[in-house]
């Protein structure tokens, strides 16, 4: 991957890649909290999510992959590094070794484990977006332990996006438990719905929701887990809301032959401009595939919820439920690649215009090829 492609990658947003280093250099030395990580290398890094589609038989629909990498220069991250997979069977060798050069002491691994439970934290997402990165610290309960730079979401962006997940959530709970009549007894009602509520946004433990969890037919050991896979869901449609508008405008731009082709290629080679044309079909379709599916998802999730509340037909919600983690899955990996592309091509619009010379084009042009693995060959080296 060139500079540019890195550049574009990195700096397109938090969805897919965390730069812990410029993260860091905002955090006094002298911080209650401090760093991310114990050891400094991994506090130069930056970590990326990888997505690839998995085989039709697959369990899972994509495969998510977490990528440390590494620059050569940490002031100059997009010059180039070096890249390990947290999932390859060798990966805390591998940096024990780049850490410590082969002579680790009881100390340095201490903090060398130490970073493997924070790389452990950050795995279990399928997306690094802010809003999911503090839920799943809070349900660990280790958000005490990250400073909210790494966060990146502050206290109005996070009640926005909080408050109409639990206005949707806490519906759904309310119906599920149903009225209990007089205004003691519904009283009473509403604090059992709160209690509800909280168990099930904070998806920790599920004491004392044991007959929710019964009627909804959810194995108790995963639990919490399916509980976490739905807020996501509801964040990620509200995400994918959000963002819809400048999506199809952007599809828009990416369809149109004239502007999503250099302006200036009567001088560009033949060869090349037919590379352009077949990518752009494959682009092209790509895009279409990911917002289909991403409608897909949405769509059954709020008839199943509509079926339930409105209709009081459980068991289309009941189903989504058990099959919540995989919409989870192809959510965070079709809207956070969304989110990437949304950012970066209005970042070259709004720079050089909708009609964009070959240099900038091609930068743009192989960065949404990059984000939605048009070549399938991206590496972070």
């Amino acid at each position: 991957m060139d500079r540019s492609q890195l550049r574009n990658l990195i700096d397109s947003g938090r969805a897919i890649a965390l730069d812990c280093f410029a993260i860091g250099k905002t955090i006094p030395a002298d911080d209650a909290v401090g760093m991310l990580f114990k050891t400094d290398v991994m506090n130069k890094s930056v970590l990326m999510k990888k997505y690839e589609p998995s085989l039709p038989t697959a369990r899972q629909p994509v495969i998510v992959t977490t990528v440390v990498y590494f620059p050569y220069d940490f002031e100059n991250v997009y010059e180039g590094g070096e890249s390990l997979s947290f999932n390859d069977v060798g990966f805390h060798n591998d940096l024990s070794f780049k850490i410590a050069k082969g002579n680790t002491s009881d100390d340095l691994q201490q903090r060398i484990n130490a970073d493997m439970e924070t790389l452990n934290l950050i795995d279990s997402m399928h997306s690094l977006d802010p809003f999911l990165f503090k839920s799943k610290a809070e349900q660990r309960e280790v958000d005490s332990e990250i400073h909210d730079s790494y966060f990146a979401i502050s206290a109005k962006e996070w009640d926005k996006i909080r408050l109409p997940i639990r206005e949707k959530i806490s519906k759904l709970v309310s119906k599920a438990l149903g009225s209990l009549g007089s205004d003691d007894e519904n009283e009473a009602r509403e604090q059992y719905v709160e209690r509800f509520l909280m168990k099930i946004w904070e998806a920790k433990d599920v004491n004392g929701i044991e007959p929710f969890i019964k009627a909804m037919q959810i194995e108790e050991e995963r639990a919490p887990e399916v509980f976490f896979a739905w807020k996501a869901v509801c964040y990620y449609q509200v995400r994918f809301n959000d963002m819809l508008e400048a999506l199809k405008t952007m599809f828009q731009w990416v369809g149109h032959s004239q502007l999503c082709f250099p302006a200036d290629f009567v001088s560009v080679s033949k060869e090349e401009l037919d590379q352009i044309r077949e990518k752009r079909d494959i682009l092209r379709n790509k895009m279409r595939e990911g917002y289909i599916n991403a409608h897909k998802v949405i769509s059954e999730y709020e008839h199943s919820y509509n079926q339930f509340v409105d209709n009081d037909r459980p068991q289309t919600f009941m189903s989504f439920l058990e099959n919540a983690e995989n919409s989870y899955l192809l959510l965070a990996n079709h809207v956070s690649i969304g989110t990437h592309s949304v950012n970066l091509w209005k970042w070259y619009v709004e720079q050089y215009g909708a009609e964009l010379r070959y240099t900038q084009f091609k930068e743009l042009f192989d960065g949404l090829n990059t984000l939605y693995s048009v070549d399938n060959t991206a590496t972070y080296i």
